[in-house]
């Protein structure tokens, strides 16, 4: 188990840094991360390198068997830099320059830029390559943090330009599989083919957007795929440098501009920023954060670290709440339920100048140790004992979630109806599995599916007769689907496929939907399984043909029309949601197919903000029970040893 600290000797004088040490160790660290915004600092002015500072911050930690996450530190190009060379700055869809003043001030296809990028982290392989403290890397900070994903500059319609040459090699091509032939938008070359930047038709502010939808889908995946290619280049130079120790880089929650499926295949494992009372956010519901947990987990299905942990208040021109030293413990453990073997906290000491001098951490400003501390202290001696659960025990889930980025990407243009979130679907229904203690996976098509009693495909617009294929053979072998309205309808290019909804998906669910209402923020009765609730947002009208009836609308024209249904194929079962509802309708209706499927049992009775997050190997077994409430509570749980578990507020144990 790593357990640590993200420092920045840089930004405090040499006389301290052995007391920041000395506090660290007492806190039962054994690992920090350091230098990820240090260019400056290690690279002065061109080709004059100073790691003199870094040597000896990193041979302090050596002295104290604290190990060390070094970092190269491309978020921030240092001035002398882009001053040379201007260009490199990114450009927004609007076309104005994102200049010099903060961070992420780069375009990841500007080949200058990358060649830099080569020479500093060249610089910093060569020289410590062989340094035993430093046992992983991080690559960069945050790849693509305030919205520098998708940049607008020459280099990238170049670059975009030939990207789709290479997927489509005839422009006649490009045409008919994006179906250019609407408003005239044939394009006669691939250098004739723009980059979706700001158009005639686009009105932000009401959330209308114009360009062709397969393009812009294809844009997202450019941009995405030139993260992986920066990606890629740094971890290249890393290795022919003589880096044989993991590469990582930090994921964020709540961001997908970035396909991190193919993403996380760059890395030795995964590694993200969980700031459950901060940024990205806000959650609606703690449970929201396990739901980004198991996320970051199955995009390499292995565990994963929190390379960014909150540790107190934060913010950049104003403060948030103050968590309770609770909750930070409560925040720490539900990470390491989840999957977490490694937890870094963010930060040591606030800074005193720049961006983020309310951005709080560990210390206070004045050095002092105060609550937190004392509160992480504690944890870390907690670790200590729980050293062989963390390190050998894997989770368990019986269900797990499909989810891709087409579709975030293809939802978030089109979004068919007034409040329709893709990831929001998804996460609510998380949300009541979780509610439930039931655990489940998040992963996406290209994994092994038999290993499941349910999978639930909500929202699945993009997709293929490979897909339904692939799920065809798992119910018929008695596995157990649960597919949601919106899925099934478009093809790889976001077009409409022409197929009867659910599309590809028809013959699995066993119904056809002959109607549909975009309900926007209205709201209509249904009533069955669902109890008298709610839907919203979207309502499929569907002929149900022989399937059994589980809910109905109780409300317009459609009046008892079914909303839910359930078919019987070969050993299994695929049940179809055609409305959108809130998290306590989910639960009921999961409620009903988990105990039709006969899911394991956690606990004899779920209690409201109580999660429970089971983990084996071999005979080794282990219940994480989590109370996100601030009272007291007590739940009967059922394994791994039938027992009756009292908790404090924000309270935590582990059960094996």
């Amino acid at each position: 188990m790593h357990f640590g600290v993200d420092y920045y000797p840089e930004h405090w004088p040499e006389d301290r840094w052995a007391e920041d040490i000395r506090l660290m160790k007492q806190a039962n660290f054994n690992i920090v991360r350091l230098a990820e915004f240090a260019w400056t600092k290690m690279e002065p002015v061109e080709n004059e390198y100073h790691f003199e500072w870094l040597d000896k911050i990193i041979s302090l930690f050596e002295e104290s068997n604290i190990k060390v996450v070094l970092c190269t530190p491309t978020a921030t190009p240092p001035k002398w830099l882009m001053d040379k060379y201007p260009d490199i700055y990114p450009i927004d869809e609007y076309g104005h320059v994102r200049g010099y003043g903060s961070r992420r001030h780069y375009c990841f296809n500007n080949e200058t830029y990358k060649e830099y990028t080569k020479k500093i982290v060249k610089a910093m392989a060569n020289h410590y390559k062989n340094n035993k403290t430093v046992v992983t890397w991080q690559l960069d900070n945050e790849f693509g943090c305030h919205n520098t994903v998708r940049c607008y500059c020459d280099d990238c319609e170049k670059a975009f330009q030939k990207y789709l040459e290479n997927k489509y090699e005839t422009i006649e091509n490009l045409n008919e599989k994006l179906g250019m032939a609407f408003w005239s938008q044939t394009y006669y070359s691939f250098e004739s083919v723009i980059i979706p930047r700001h158009t005639v038709c686009d009105y932000k502010e009401g959330k209308m957007l114009a360009h062709n939808p397969g393009l812009w889908l294809d844009y997202c995946r450019f941009a995405s795929q030139s993260v992986d290619d920066y990606a890629a280049l740094q971890i290249e130079v890393l290795r022919e440098n003589g880096v044989t120790v993991p590469i990582t880089h930090n994921f964020m929650a709540k961001f997908y501009d970035i396909d991190y499926n193919k993403h996380a295949k760059l890395y030795d494992f995964v590694s993200w920023d969980c700031y459950p009372n901060i940024v990205h956010g806000p959650f609606d519901d703690i449970m929201e954060v396990s739901f980004q947990h198991d996320m970051m987990r199955g995009y390499k299905n292995r565990k994963f670290w929190i390379m960014e942990m909150s540790s107190g208040p934060g913010g950049w021109n104003f403060m948030g709440r103050a968590p309770d030293p609770a909750q930070l413990r409560l925040w720490t453990y539900q990470a390491v339920a989840h999957g977490a073997d490694g937890i870094l906290y963010f930060r040591w000491r606030p800074c005193l100048f720049g961006t983020e001098q309310y951005w709080h951490g560990i210390l206070d400003h004045d050095g002092i140790g105060r609550d937190r501390y004392k509160i992480i202290k504690q944890v870390g001696a907690e670790f200590k004992t729980l050293e062989s659960i963390i390190d050998r025990t894997e989770n368990v889930s019986e269900v797990c979630m499909i989810r891709s980025f087409d579709n975030v990407w293809s939802h978030d243009y089109q979004w068919h109806s007034q409040g329709f979130d893709y990831n929001q679907i998804l996460s609510y229904m998380h949300i009541a599995l979780s509610k439930l203690n039931i655990n489940c996976d998040v992963t996406d098509f290209s994994h092994d599916l038999s290993k499941y009693k349910l999978v639930i495909i909500p929202a699945y617009n993009i997709s293929t007769a490979e897909n339904a294929e692939m799920l065809r053979k798992y119910v018929k072998n008695g596995g157990n689907a649960l597919i949601t309205f919106r899925s099934g309808n478009r093809d790889e290019y976001n077009k409409i496929n022409g197929l009867t909804i659910p599309g590809y998906f028809r013959e699995l669910a066993g119904i056809d939907v002959i109607n549909y209402d975009a309900l926007g923020k209205d709201m209509i009765k249904i009533k069955g399984v669902t109890g008298d609730s709610l839907a919203a947002v979207w309502a499929d009208i569907i002929d149900q043909k022989d399937c059994e009836v589980l809910a109905a609308y109780d409300d317009c024209f459609y009046k008892n029309s079914p909303c839910i249904t359930k078919n019987s194929v070969g050993k299994g079962t695929v049940y179809y949601m055609g409305c959108h509802t809130d998290v306590d309708t989910y639960q009921k209706v999961l409620k009903v197919i988990t105990e039709n499927i006969q899911t394991t049992k956690l606990v004899d009775k779920a209690v409201e903000g109580v999660e429970t997050v089971y983990r084996e190997y071999g005979d080794k077994k282990a219940l994480f029970v989590l109370n996100y409430n601030d009272y007291n509570v007590s739940i009967n749980i059922l394994v791994p040893v039938k027992k009756t578990v009292h908790l404090e507020a924000f309270g935590v144990t582990v059960i094996y």
